[in-house]
Parts: structure tokens; sequence; C-alpha cells
């Protein structure tokens, strides 16, 4: 003798399918159509595998070009480095690299003429020179460039480009020149990333 449950089960799938019936023999005789009733299994869906992140994906992941993407206010330089190809330089390489990059609205002081000279394909060469002007070689975290400005007052920062930086202070701010006469105050820094520190400064250097 089944089981009570086991009996209402099979009551239950016979009553069912008795339904069924009933309902596609009303269907054939209002319609003249048979209804069809797919009984096809579909196989479940196979979700990919969770990749494990290996170090060298966690630091692109926290890279210095990570950090810049990440930061409101480089939205533009951000854009630059990518129109440059210089993301994988500061993504990928190991650097280390201290990025002293100037705000969105930092560019926005550019002439309309300079917008669009760097928003020219042909004058990628001059954009990442422009871009390397505010990259320095070497890590020069804030604590680490305040103890060279306390030295001597002032301290030299080579860049990618060949141009020479200099760090001062003003008060409690961190002042970055070009030696033309241009200056920028440091807004925010330094952001820490794996290859490196970002700086954001309010204003362009090297343009004049």
């Amino acid at each position: 003798m089944p089981k009570p449950f086991t009996f209402l089960l099979i009551s239950m799938f016979a009553l069912l399918a008795f339904s069924c019936k009933n309902e596609a023999q009303d269907a054939q005789k209002k319609g003249g159509e048979s209804a069809v009733v797919d009984t096809v299994q579909k196989p479940p869906v196979k979700r990919a595998l969770k990749k494990d992140l290996t170090p060298e994906d966690i630091a692109v992941i926290k890279s210095v070009m990570a950090r810049i993407m990440n930061e409101p206010q480089l939205k533009k330089y951000a854009s630059y480095l990518v129109t440059a190809g210089m993301g994988t330089v500061l993504s990928e390489d190991k650097g280390p690299f201290t990025v002293f990059a100037p705000s969105s609205a930092a560019f926005e002081s550019l002439t309309a003429e300079k917008k669009k000279f760097y928003a020219t394909p042909d004058n990628n060469p001059k954009l990442e020179e422009m871009l390397k002007s505010y990259i320095v070689p070497g890590k020069m975290d804030k604590v680490t460039l305040l103890q060279a400005i306390n030295k001597s007052g002032k301290t030299k920062l080579k860049t990618l480009a060949g141009v020479t930086l200099t760090a001062t202070k003003s008060g409690e701010d961190i002042i970055i020149s070009d030696g033309k006469g241009a200056s920028a105050k440091v807004l925010k820094g330094s952001v820490e990333g794996s290859n490196g520190v970002i700086y954001v400064l309010d204003g362009l250097l090297n343009e004049n």
C-alpha cells in the first residue's frame, strides 16, 4: 500500500493530467487547433566560474592610472592619458611614478585653439609630451615631499618630459612651479597607488 503522501502526489498528477486533457479537448472543439505542451526541460544555465584575481590584476586595479580615473577632479587628465595611449604605462608598468595632475577645472583655462590642438590625433606626440611634464619618475608621497622641501626650502623634480618642476611651501600649502612663471597649488594628495602616488593641482604648468 502506498504511503499517504505518495498517494496524494500521484492523485495530484492524475488530476493535473486530466485537467490538461480536458483543456486540450476544449481548445480543439473551439478553434480546431491542437494544443502543444512543451515538456522539454531546459538545461540549467551554467555560470562562468569566478576568476581569482592574481597579484598582477590587483596591482592594475590599484594602479596610479586607476586612482586617476577614480578621482572626480581628474576626469580630463584621465581622458587625455587614454587619448595619448599612456594608460597602459601608468596601469601596468611598475614605475613607481609621482603624478602632479592638473584638475579638470584647470584644463578649462586652455584656449579653444589649444584644446582643439590636443584633440587632433596628429598631435598626440605633443599631447603625450604635455602629460609627461606632470609625471616624475620615483615615488614621492606627501611626507617624503615635505621632508625634501623642509631641508632647503624647495626641491627639484625632473619629469618624464625632461622639464624640471620645483616644489615649495606657502604656509600650509604645497606649491609646484615650472620655472617659467607658472605655479599651481596642491589641492589633494598624495593619493597612494600600487605603482606610485598622485597629487591634484589647481593650475596648469609648462603652457607658456
